[in-house]
């Protein structure tokens, strides 16, 4: 084999190996890339299941079929060649299916009215939230439908917050402090007010809560200011701190 062979076979031979190496740092970078996409796609899954398990009892049955629709697109992102279905996944996708064809009506469950559990509801219902627009953006909810589902969780919200503003208002009453009562009447009725074409229970409770906030302030008109009142006028300054904290 002379010189010209040789050094031709050798320039073939390094082009095979680069492309080799090349077709290998492709492949490995296609299968990482794969694995991360899947990985995400895993965690929506996951995330939607939890959020969906949260809310159920208060969520209607077209807000539960628009999660497992989100849940089937995360699915169908999956590259099982790379990846395989955690346990707790595949649970998620039979729950989502169950949602789609078998979602019975929610059951009444009374909202909490402690501020801690009412704060991991209201998160809970920002995640889902962000689901409703995600699953818009990448058209698998219907604008309509995304619409009326940020109108649900809207409500939901003002219930959430409303419920536990009332509970406060109670336990208030019940340690003496009326305009402290007033204050927490007032940002019930304030929450009610800011939703647009108030369902009917809602109109109902917001009669309600209107009748209280006058008899609580005709109490506290007749009854003159005490030291309590003053007291607990500086305490509804500090409750507002805590409800930006809290539920803004």
């Amino acid at each position: 084999m002379d010189s010209t062979t040789m050094i031709a076979v050798a320039i073939v031979t390094g082009i095979i190996a680069i492309a080799v190496v090349t077709v290998k740092k492709w492949l490995d970078q296609y299968r990482l890339e794969q694995m991360r996409k899947s990985v995400e796609h895993i965690d929506s899954i996951n995330m939607t299941s939890n959020v969906g398990s949260s809310l159920r009892p208060w969520l209607s049955i077209e807000a539960l079929r628009a999660l497992a629709e989100l849940t089937d697109f995360h699915a169908q992102q999956v590259n099982t060649k790379f990846i395989t279905m955690p346990p707790r996944t595949s649970k998620a996708l039979d729950q989502a299916e169950e949602w789609r064809n078998n979602a019975p009506p929610p059951s009444p469950s009374p909202l909490p009215t402690q501020p801690k559990q009412a704060k991991e509801l209201r998160d809970s219902l920002m995640d889902y939230l962000e689901l409703i627009k995600s699953g818009h953006k990448e058209h698998v909810i219907p604008t309509e439908s995304a619409r009326e589902r940020i109108r649900e969780a809207t409500v939901l919200n003002a219930r959430i917050c409303a419920n536990t503003y009332q509970a406060r208002a109670k336990q208030s009453l019940a340690q003496n402090a009326p305009n402290q009562a007033l204050h927490f009447l007032k940002r019930a009725e304030k929450t009610i007010r800011n939703i647009k074409d108030l369902p009917q229970d809602l109109m109902t409770e917001l009669d309600a809560l209107v009748e209280a906030i006058d008899e609580l302030e005709q109490h506290r008109a007749s009854s003159g200011p005490t030291r309590l009142a003053e007291g607990a006028e500086e305490l509804a300054e500090a409750e507002k701190s805590w409800k930006k904290k809290t539920f803004d």
